[in-house]
């Protein structure tokens, strides 16, 4: 017998073809709804009324002063032109055999095009027998085979740039280099050549004018930036900053405004007449907005028949009776989680501001004044340090994203407690090629190169051990010997290794100060050890001019280490040929 199947599609039909009942979201369970509005205690008779406006009255002081250490001596006008942190880190810069010749093609290209070809080739020629880049360096330089390559390749075919952009500096300031220019420097087009060399060079790298805040014996930076306004002077140091993210919790307060202070003299060329210019008043603004409500993931539904979602259950966190931070979590989480709104404070960059009058009036007409929260214990955002607390919050005109570029050099400082010593590792150095060189491969190929004294074969009735009364460690570890200063602190200072057959090996890293004497004070190389890098940052800033700058950054290092020294050991002598 056939069969007939029959498809229905199943849809509603409605009756009314309005939507008004629909849209109403009808409750039919009163009894739910009640236990609700008691739930969330809206059956307390309490005011629930929401904020609608709130008046904001906020005081403002720029940034005046800037000085490279953490006690404020020094103290010079702030430089809004600058970032923070280039203001801050920026070191001065090391070009190599690279840096030398692209600056030194750029003056012979600058020279052919301002004088005639017979004019250009006698000038450059001078040029490059009074500034050539040097053939050969000494054995211990960081120089691997392809910089060596390109060292050879350079010599006697480019003027050093870098050297003639430095001696002609020197000459503009009414100095006299050495070596000394050449007479046809002299000739009649080549000084503006030369002037313009001096400022492309300037332009290449954001560097210090004598306020570099990198403090070596310490291995960190040291800043301090002031606020001089009508009120009183208030002073921030950032005394240890390793470097990096510099933001306003790097800075402590160091003095509070109190009696008026006047702010840093401007240059001699921006004094206005008559003398130094009195410090301001606060700028004060007022702002009105509309309060928005905090929200997060996993808070009260604002609704009453709005059941939360399993996405995030603070319910199921089980604190400690001690851990007192959950606990606060918890309870503002589940329980005033949705009684929080936030108004913004708009403030402009390098200033210090705080708010100093705040009313908000809820749905009820009802105009309430906010009074600070703070108090002696507690507080979020604003600065602290010996001179108590601060009202303001800061601003810092810090770069937002900063592109970091691979770190020229690398040197670990590590404790030694079997040599009762430390050392300082390099790990890369600045090549000629303005790139980083594995140092350690460097000290490989200078250990084969001078070798230590080989132990004497063992002979037929002669003794089996003999007597060594040093043993070296690699070329790429320097020596930091402690000293005691006459006040009594403790010092690390860099030392020389010195090599049979070779001589003294001296440090290569431009953080160690090949050439002066260099101290670390013993806190700042900690059991941990420490590791200091040198790298470049670029940075665009809110003008639209892009900055870069060379700086120095103190991480963490890998603990202590032992450099393989040893004195008097008695070793076993290797058997001799039978």
């Amino acid at each position: 017998m056939a069969s007939v199947t029959l498809w229905t599609r199943l849809e509603p039909q409605p009756r009314d073809a309005s939507m008004d009942r629909s849209l109403q979201a009808q409750v039919r369970d009163p009894l739910w709804m009640l236990a609700r509005q008691w739930q969330v205690g809206e059956l307390d008779g309490t005011d629930a009324g929401s904020p609608v406006q709130a008046v904001m009255s906020v005081e403002f002081q720029p940034l005046t002063g800037y000085a490279p250490n953490g006690t404020g001596t020094g103290l010079a006008p702030y430089d809004a032109a600058v970032p923070l942190e280039p203001h801050v880190e920026r070191v001065p810069v090391t070009l190599s055999v690279r840096g030398s010749a692209q600056l030194g093609l750029h003056a012979e290209a600058a020279i052919r095009a301002a004088v005639p070809p017979a004019t250009a080739t006698a000038v450059i020629t001078a040029l490059r027998t009074a500034y050539p880049i040097a053939a050969t360096v000494p054995d211990d330089a960081p120089e691997d085979p392809t910089g060596r390559a390109v060292r050879a390749t350079l010599a006697g075919r480019v003027v050093d740039g870098v050297a003639l952009a430095a001696a002609y500096a020197v000459a503009q300031a009414g100095g006299t280099p050495s070596p000394p220019l050449p007479p046809e420097a002299s000739e009649p087009g080549i000084p503006g050549v030369l002037a313009d060399l001096v400022a492309y060079r300037t332009s290449l790298y954001s560097e210090p004018a004598g306020d570099a805040a990198w403090q070596p014996r310490r291995l960190d930076y040291a800043a301090t930036v002031t606020s001089a306004v009508s009120a009183g002077t208030t002073t921030l140091t950032a005394p240890d900053f390793p470097g990096g993210d510099l933001d306003w919790y790097s800075f402590s307060l160091a003095s509070a405004a109190g009696a008026p202070a006047p702010a840093p003299a401007p240059p001699p060329a921006q004094a206005p007449p008559g003398g130094t210019q009195a410090p301001a008043a606060p700028s004060v603004q007022t702002f009105n907005f509309l309060p928005n409500h905090v929200t997060f993931r996993g808070m009260p539904p604002p609704r009453w028949w709005q059941l939360e979602d399993a996405a995030t259950d603070y319910g199921a966190l089980q604190p400690a009776q001690t851990d007192l931070a959950t606990l606060l979590v918890m309870e503002f989480a589940l329980v005033y989680g949705n009684d929080w709104f936030y108004v913004p404070v708009p403030t402009d960059v390098g200033t210090l501001s705080q708010v100093t009058t705040l009313v908000v009036t809820d749905t009820f007409g009802v105009r309430t004044v906010i009074e600070p929260a703070d108090t002696d214990a507690w507080s979020m955002f604003k600065l602290s340090g010996a001179a108590g607390r601060s009202p303001f919050i800061m601003m810092p005109p810090k770069c937002a994203a900063v592109a970091d570029g691979t770190p020229l050099e690398d040197v670990y400082f590590l404790r030694d407690d079997m040599a009762a010593m430390s050392w300082a590792v390099e790990n890369q150095l600045q090549g000629p090629l303005d790139a980083p060189v594995d140092a350690t491969q460097l000290a490989f190929e200078f250990d084969a190169a001078y070798p230590q004294p080989t132990l004497p074969a063992q002979t037929p009735g002669g003794p089996a051990q003999t007597y060594t009364a040093e043993q070296i460690p690699p070329a790429n570890w320097i020596p930091m010997v402690p000293v005691v200063a006459p006040s009594g602190q403790l010092y690390f200072r860099r030392g020389i290794l010195a090599r049979p057959g070779y001589g003294d090996v001296h440090a290569a890293a431009n953080l160690l100060q090949p050439g002066q004497p260099f101290f670390v004070t013993d806190e700042s190389i900690p059991a941990a050890g420490a590791e200091v890098t040198r790298y470049f940052r670029r940075v665009r800033w809110t003008d639209g001019s892009t900055l870069t700058w060379l700086a120095h950054r103190n991480q963490p290092g890998l603990g202590p280490g032992w450099s393989g020294l040893a004195f008097d050991l008695v070793q076993p002598l290797p058997p001799g040929q039978q």
